[in-house]
């Protein structure tokens, strides 16, 4: 008898080895200058560390934002332009058999170089945060990705104390509360953050009478913004003054309680990006754009602080940590370059590898 269980352990010990080593394909958001660009499919094969190209989606124009839903066979993307009717968001299917494309539709954004795009937590919507045009709009969206033509349009007004970038309303990013129905939209014209309920069965879906406006301070430019997994806290990059915020989340209302510093606090040279938590939430991870081109890492356990800053390529906007925690894939848009990086699970911190691959300004990730 014991023979067998040896042997399904041993059998156990190798596939579980092999389950550790998988491949990843990751959707990547650029912007264009020819109509051979356009949304890039890549593939990181963990155990290898390469990453490799397998196809390019044209048909678009500056696809700098994309998303897919949770069944992988719909992708939908802005299309960051400027006209008289804005930008475009656009959708595709996927045949997950063909490993095929097909553009579906496309409709005007009534708003300037969208920056952000999201799906609704039951995928009936698609949210459009429109950075110029410094509005939200909302567009139906069905099973098969057919997208409807937007049917509310919410338009901020205002500015803050930067002339040069805060002249007007710059929405930046739209996020789901882990727990609750409400969105969180980072304006960083206003220096303000948008908490806005939504009713996934109503017609309009956002039920912006209900909205509630937290002011972040001055100059500060809130960007991106991620959540903890229980909702209570949330971390936000502050991009004109290369800072992350650290506020509590409770009775709608989001309380500063803590700044922490990228760079030099007096030259404050560069542009923080993207924040993104690891899977165990014991670590935060910032980039930095500009004069200062770096991922930080922050310890959140005990002292929330700055363990890591790791050079990048030039203007690294974006990056995505693989499922398994293991890896962090970096796009660095003025370097043409996806970069990747070994992570360490226990400290966090990060080694640079030799693996990368061009990229046309990849700007954007998305697990797919």
């Amino acid at each position: 008898m014991k023979k067998p269980l040896l042997l399904v352990s041993i059998l156990a010990l190798f596939f579980g080895s092999c389950s550790s080593n998988k491949n990843y394909s990751f959707l990547v958001g650029t912007y264009t200058d020819n109509a051979s660009q356009g949304i890039n499919l890549i593939n990181f094969d963990s155990k290898t560390n390469s990453v490799v190209l397998e196809k390019v989606i044209t048909g678009v124009e500056n696809p700098s934002f994309v998303i897919a839903n949770k069944s992988k066979t719909i992708v939908v993307t802005v299309e960051e332009t400027a006209s008289n009717d804005g930008g475009k968001v656009t959708s595709f299917s996927y045949d997950k058999s063909s490993k095929a494309f097909t553009k579906i539709n496309s409709f005007f954004t009534k708003g300037n170089h969208p920056c952000t795009v999201a799906f609704s937590k039951n995928e009936n919507f698609v949210l459009v945060g429109n950075y110029s045009g410094g509005n939200l709009s909302v567009f139906p969206i069905d099973k098969f990705g057919n997208l409807s033509e937007n049917n509310q349009l919410i338009q901020y007004e205002g500015k803050s104390v930067n002339v040069d970038r805060q002249e007007k309303p710059h929405v930046h990013s739209v996020v789901f509360h882990p727990t609750e129905n409400k969105i969180f939209v980072t304006d960083l014209g206003r220096d303000v953050i948008e908490i806005i309920p939504f009713d996934e069965n109503s017609k309009t879906f956002l039920q912006d009478k209900n909205t509630k406006t937290i002011e972040v301070p001055k100059a500060n430019g809130p960007r991106h913004l991620v959540f903890n997994k229980a909702g209570t806290k949330a971390f936000v990059t502050f991009e004109l003054t290369n800072q992350i915020g650290v506020f509590e989340y409770k009775n709608y209302k989001l309380s500063l309680i803590q700044t922490i510093n990228l760079t030099d606090d007096k030259t404050k040279s560069g542009s923080a990006a993207e924040v993104k938590l690891s899977k165990d939430k014991k670590f935060l991870y910032a980039s930095v754009r500009g004069n200062d081109n770096f991922i930080a890492v922050l310890q959140l356990e005990n002292e929330t602080k700055v363990i890591q800053k790791i050079p990048t390529g030039k203007s690294p906007r974006n990056f995505i940590l693989t499922n398994n925690d293991k890896t962090v894939l970096v796009a660095s848009q003025l370097s043409n370059t996806v970069c990747v990086y070994d992570r360490d699970i226990k400290t966090g911190l990060l080694t640079p590898t030799s693996n990368e691959i061009l990229v046309n300004k990849p700007v954007y990730f998305c697990d797919f």
